[in-house]
């Protein structure tokens, strides 16, 4: 019975972590049920709800794993109350939460360092003509369009709004195709800049700020750099996306702020099952010293 118990405590987290890469890996593609949801929710409301779209269907699916964790708990405390030696349910419980913590540290170290390959924004620009470089792939990395004309007729706007205490932030970017001087916009769209704002839409002393697309547009050239749900959204407007395309994106991060979000995330929760970890450790040096 007990190894029974603990192959099912181990099959629960495996459970979990691979419900929570599934939703990840829909958040982050725009696919499958995530997509399936926020179409529905956009065709009857107009919008979606990222996190919630995310969560509501890996909670779900997690419900058994929870269980499982929870049987085991209960087994854990009859144990306890009838008097059994608690040192190993203690230990096991650490070495549970040990591995899951090395485990989401090795994810933000590799994301981590999977972001320093990426191109610096603050790298020397090179210089994108867009008329001359014709159908060849362009430098990726930091760089500078020239020649280049932004298709605001196709332009994209996506809004998210964040409520404070203070006020209601309203935090808006634009994404623009841009195409070179004299050339047709009707075909798929192969490059694009984004754009980015925030506004205090309840403060009368703070005005929208006004988006600026200049001829020439600098920042940080990423390959397929749209997020999946903006290439729909385009796509959604009878706006083809060409594979591949390019993103001057303008954030200061470049092309690093995925792997940067992973690696917050994973770091964060790494560190507090180590700490959980610890103080488990003093709980089971508090039971040795009981039963002596």
């Amino acid at each position: 019975m007990p190894q029974r118990s603990s192959l099912r405590f181990w099959l629960a987290l495996v459970w979990l972590a691979l419900v929570a890469g599934w939703a990840w890996w829909e958040y982050s593609h725009f696919s499958g049920l995530y997509r399936w949801l926020a179409d529905w929710q956009i065709e009857k409301w107009g919008s979606y709800e990222q996190v919630w779209t995310a969560l509501v269907p890996a909670f779900i699916l997690a419900i058994p794993a929870f269980r499982v964790l929870r049987e085991r708990e209960l087994l854990n405390q009859a144990s306890l109350i009838a008097g059994d030696d608690p040192v190993p349910i203690l230990r096991r419980v650490r070495t549970g939460m040990l591995v899951c913590g090395i485990i989401l540290a090795l994810v933000a170290g590799g994301a981590y360092l999977t972001s320093q390959q990426l191109p610096d924004p603050s790298d020397p620009p090179a210089t994108v003509d867009l008329a001359a470089l014709g159908t060849a792939a362009p430098p990726t990395g930091s760089a500078i369009f020239a020649g280049a004309v932004p298709d605001t007729d196709r332009a994209l706007q996506m809004d998210e709004a964040f409520r404070s205490r203070s006020a209601d932030i309203d935090h808006q970017t634009l994404y623009v195709p841009v195409v070179a001087k004299g050339a047709a916009r009707d075909a798929p769209v192969r490059f694009l800049i984004d754009r980015a704002s925030y506004a205090f839409t309840d403060s009368k002393e703070a005005p929208r700020t006004n988006i600026f697309l200049a001829d020439h547009m600098q920042g940080v050239l990423v390959e397929n750099g749209l997020p999946a749900d903006v290439v729909a959204a385009f796509e959604r407007q009878g706006v083809p996306i060409a594979r591949p395309h390019y993103l001057m994106t303008t954030n200061s991060v470049g092309g690093r702020q995925n792997y940067y979000i992973v690696a917050a995330l994973a770091g964060f929760t790494a560190f507090i099952l180590f700490l959980l970890s610890a103080i488990q450790s003093v709980s089971i040096a508090r039971a040795r010293r009981r039963r002596l």
